[in-house]
C-alpha cells in the first residue's frame, strides 16, 4: 500500500537516454572536450567516460513522472505501437520504486537533498521513496497512450 504523502510536482528539463540518440549523438557524448568547452560543470570524474554524466545527471529524470522519456534499463529502448493505428506510442506515467538513487542524486529536489546524502532516514523513511511503492525490487512501470486516440487501448512495461 502506497504510503500517504504530498505530491510536490515540479517541471524539469530532462533529455532521452543515450541509448535512443543517433549513433553520431552517442559519439559526440563519449568526446570529453566537448563537455569542457561546452563548461557545463563536468567534474573531472567523468573524463573517462563522459556520457556517463548526460545519462546520469541530464538524461530521462527518474521518479515518478508525466510524460517524458522513458527510462531504459533492463531492455534497450523498443518503440510500442498502438494496436490499432499502428502509430508510436508515447509515454504517459512513469510510476517508479525510487525518486532517485546513489548515481542519480542531483536529480533529488533541493530541499531533500541534505536528506538524500543523510545516513539515516527520519522515522525509517526513505526520502527517494516517499510513496514506498515498490514496481518488482527497484523497477518502473510505464503506460504509453497512443497519442491519435485516448480511446485506443494502452500498454504498459516494468522494467
Amino acid at each position: 500500500m502506497p504510503e500517504p504523502c504530498l505530491p510536490a510536482p515540479e517541471a524539469v528539463t530532462e533529455y532521452p537516454n543515450s541509448l535512443d540518440l543517433s549513433p553520431e549523438m552517442q559519439q559526440m557524448l563519449e568526446d570529453w572536450s566537448r563537455w569542457q568547452a561546452a563548461d557545463v560543470g563536468v567534474d573531472s570524474s567523468y573524463a573517462e567516460y563522459p556520457e556517463e554524466f548526460y545519462d546520469s545527471e541530464l538524461a530521462d529524470a527518474p521518479g515518478w513522472k508525466v510524460g517524458g522519456w522513458p527510462p531504459w534499463g533492463r531492455t534497450d529502448p523498443y518503440p510500442r505501437y498502438c494496436a490499432v493505428c499502428d502509430v508510436q506510442m508515447v509515454p504517459l506515467l512513469t510510476i517508479a520504486s525510487f525518486e532517485w538513487d546513489g548515481d542519480t542524486h542531483g536529480w533529488a529536489p533541493y530541499e531533500d537533498q541534505a536528506a538524500a546524502f543523510a545516513a539515516g532516514h527520519v522515522a525509517g523513511q526513505n526520502p527517494a521513496q516517499p510513496t514506498a511503492v515498490e514496481v518488482g525490487r527497484t523497477d518502473n512501470l510505464q503506460l504509453y497512450v497512443c497519442p491519435v486516440s485516448p480511446e485506443h487501448p494502452h500498454t504498459d512495461l516494468i522494467q
